[in-house]
This record gives C-alpha cells, sequence and structure tokens, in this order.
C-alpha cells in the first residue's frame, strides 16, 4: 500500500486555512470579553459621582452577571439553532451598546441597564465563541487552550487598559468607552472572516431551559464537579471585578487607578499564562484547589498586615488556581458534549462559573457595609475554599467517563 503525504505547501495552507478564522473569533471572542471588565477601575469614580456605596457596586456588578446567567439560561443553545455566525455578531453589537450606555451615562439607572446588556453579550459569546473555536481548531487541547485564553486574556486586557486610561485621561469615564468603541468597530471588521461551523439548524423559541447535563452519572457527576470548581475559582474573580479596587485604596492605600488595574489584572494574567504554558499534568483539580486555598489565604493575610507585596503574591497563586480549574473545567465540557448540544453543555458549565461570581460578591458588599473589610474578606476566603473542597470531593467520587468518539479518554480530565 502506497500512503501519500501532503506536500509543505499544503500542510501550510491548511494551517492557515484554520489560523484565520481562529484567529477571527479569539479575538471577537475577548473584545467582548474585555468590555465586561472596563468598568473594574471605574467603580470608585462613579461612587463618587452617583453617591453609591458598598453594596450598590456590588449589585451594579450583579446586574452584570443577572444578564449572563439569564442569557445563557434562555438562548444559550441559540447558537445550536441559528449558527455560531450571527450569535456573534448580536454579542458584538450588545458589547458595543452596553458600552455607548456607559459613556453616556448621567445616573445609576443607565449603568445598570448599560451591565446588564453588557452582561447578555458576554452571555452570548461565552457558549457561541466557545463551540465555534473548537469546531475550527483541529485537537482539543489547542481548542480548549484557545478559547480560555480569549476568555481570561480578554478580561485582563480590560482591567489593565481602562486602569491606564482613568489615570492618564480626561474625563476617564467616558473616553474609556469612546476608545472601546474603536476596537468594537475592528472587532466587527474580523467578524467578516468568521466561517459558519455549525451545520444544525432548526426553530428557536425564547424560553428557560434546564441547564443541560451528559448522559450518564458517571459522566454528569464529573462534569458538575468541574463546574463547581470553576465556580469557587470564580468567586475570586468576582470579588477583584467589583470591590477589590475599594479594598486596595482603603486597605492597602493604593489610589493610582493604573496600580489598581494592573495589580487587578495580575490575577487575569496568572490564570492567562497558568492556561497557556502550564503541562497537562497539572491541570488537575486537586493542583487546581491547592492553588486556589493558597491564594486566598495569602490575599487575607495580605489584606490584615496592609502589604500590597503580599496581596500581589497572593494574587498571582489565585489566579493560577482560577486558570487551572477553569481551563480543567472547559476540557472536560468539550470532551463530555456531543455535537448537536456542544453550545448547550458549555451554556450550563457557564452559568457555573457566573452562579461563583455573583453570590460572594454580593454577600461580600452586605458584610463589607456591616462589619467592614476584614470581616467580610475572610467570609469570602472561607466561602471560596470550602467550595472548592465540596467540588474537589464531588470529582473524587465520580466514574470514569466513557472515550469520546474521536477515541480520547475522559479519564486523565477528572482527576
Amino acid at each position: 500500500m502506497i500512503v501519500t503525504r501532503c506536500p509543505p505547501q499544503t500542510e501550510t495552507a491548511r494551517q492557515t486555512h484554520h489560523a484565520t478564522p481562529a484567529a477571527a473569533v479569539v479575538f471577537i471572542y475577548a473584545v467582548v470579553m474585555a468590555g465586561g471588565n472596563l468598568t473594574v477601575p471605574l467603580y470608585d469614580l462613579w461612587a463618587s459621582q452617583f453617591g453609591f456605596g458598598p453594596v450598590t457596586t456590588a449589585l451594579v456588578f450583579i446586574a452584570y452577571v443577572i444578564g449572563v446567567a439569564g442569557t445563557l439560561l434562555v438562548a444559550g443553545s441559540l447558537s445550536d439553532a441559528i449558527g455560531r455566525r450571527p450569535v456573534l455578531a448580536l454579542a458584538l453589537a450588545l458589547a458595543a451598546l452596553s458600552t455607548l450606555g456607559f459613556a453616556l451615562a448621567g445616573g445609576l439607572t443607565v449603568l445598570l441597564i448599560s451591565r446588564v446588556l453588557s452582561g447578555t453579550a458576554t452571555g452570548l459569546i461565552t457558549a457561541a465563541a466557545t463551540s465555534s473555536i473548537a469546531e475550527i481548531v483541529p485537537g482539543r487541547k489547542a481548542a480548549s487552550v484557545l478559547a480560555a485564553a480569549a476568555n481570561v486574556g480578554g478580561l485582563s486586557l480590560g482591567t489593565i487598559a481602562a486602569g491606564l486610561l482613568a489615570q492618564f485621561v480626561p474625563a476617564p469615564t467616558r473616553t474609556v468607552f469612546w476608545c472601546y468603541l474603536v476596537v468594537c468597530a475592528v472587532a466587527g471588521i474580523a467578524w467578516q472572516k468568521v466561517p459558519e461551523t455549525s451545520g444544525r439548524r432548526t426553530r428557536w423559541q425564547p424560553r428557560i431551559r434546564r441547564p443541560a447535563l451528559p448522559r450518564g452519572a458517571g459522566r454528569a457527576r464529573s462534569f458538575l464537579a468541574g463546574g463547581v470548581l470553576a465556580a469557587a475559582a470564580f468567586g475570586v474573580n468576582g470579588f477583584f471585578s467589583s470591590l477589590a479596587p475599594a479594598f486596595l485604596r482603603d486597605d492597602l492605600g493604593i489610589s493610582n487607578r493604573a496600580v489598581i488595574g494592573a495589580g487587578i489584572g495580575t490575577l487575569f494574567i496568572s490564570a492567562l499564562l497558568a492556561q497557556v504554558i502550564a503541562p497537562p499534568a497539572i491541570l488537575r483539580r486537586s493542583t487546581g484547589t491547592a492553588l486556589l486555598a493558597i491564594g486566598m489565604i495569602v490575599i487575607e493575610a495580605a489584606l490584615w498586615i496592609h502589604s500590597a507585596p503580599v496581596f500581589i503574591v497572593g494574587t498571582v497563586f489565585a489566579g493560577a488556581a482560577v486558570g487551572t480549574l477553569f481551563r480543567h473545567g472547559l476540557g472536560v465540557t468539550d470532551a463530555l458534549c456531543d455535537p448537536g448540544n456542544r453550545a448547550e453543555l458549555s451554556a450550563t458549565y457557564f452559568l457555573f462559573i457566573y452562579s461563583g461570581l455573583a453570590v460572594p460578591v454580593l454577600l461580600l458588599g452586605l458584610i463589607d457595609q456591616a462589619a467592614g473589610t476584614r470581616i467580610s474578606s475572610t467570609t469570602l476566603a472561607a466561602l471560596v475554599i470550602c467550595v472548592a473542597l465540596a467540588g474537589l470531593a464531588l470529582g473524587r467520587t465520580a466514574r470514569p467517563a466513557r472515550p469520546n468518539t474521536d477515541g480520547g479518554s475522559h479519564d486523565r480530565l477528572r482527576k
């Protein structure tokens, strides 16, 4: 038998064929995710401008989570029905609309509406872009890395860029968003290169859908364990994305918004690096849980002793945990889904994540206003660690999942 191999030129062409549309989807995904974090360094400006405290700040952040969670429940499977490309365009348009609202905001009501719109864009993009990348990029590992990097990378870029602009440009609560609208326009041009990868077309009706689970008790338990651990990790993200700027200003004496943005961005950069460069042997539930516990303890110690360097060390550990647990859960989700319900199962996974964002932030805001930052931060650390340990325990009781249709085993994903 004669085996004919593709010439180098053909192989290069194939790689280019995948690279351009994949890069376009990753860029759009990162841009929409960045829009969700542009507000992080600006909360204290809005608080002084509109006269609200920690609880209202938490509610403004939770408005974003409501938009995400509501969209995932109602329209998480939308791209399975009508295609990935239209949903990506809709998410980008909503991100631009919310940004226009922020730029023109004259009170709390407009902020809340804009945050809900921003959350809706995020809810649409997470399931659709994750599925699109998985269908464009050959190889489950590469697709998982790209999707996770776009998600967390966008969050980090949004925080850092907004911090820099807030410190050095006039009228930052408006200028930041006008600049972002330009980036949205560039993403709209990139959308022209996005192919349609979903061949399924069905009639879609808006209704609240029950969160999807993989078939089989062992597979469902493995998926749930990954979701619970991701929720615990993103409780840290919620803290950094809402109330951390006030903690850094009041407890650590940091007033420079560029430094605050960079400090918070350290969490997301550490998470991004953990996803991109960590060897597969490290991407385990046990490793991520250990990193999360260490990070939360060190962050808590920093707030009690008023040490910015210790806070950064804890942030690096916590960020590595977020990246490890997020990519691990994303890999489990991709391995356990079927082609017809890829976006639906991804939407359920992100529901875990955004539930983990909302509950700790609201709890933290209430306790902070009633008892102060030390008690509230200690409560958050204890809650995050306990939820992570529960997810780890659930994962240890999960049975090995059956191999996927491509022959890859899921056993390594559940450790």
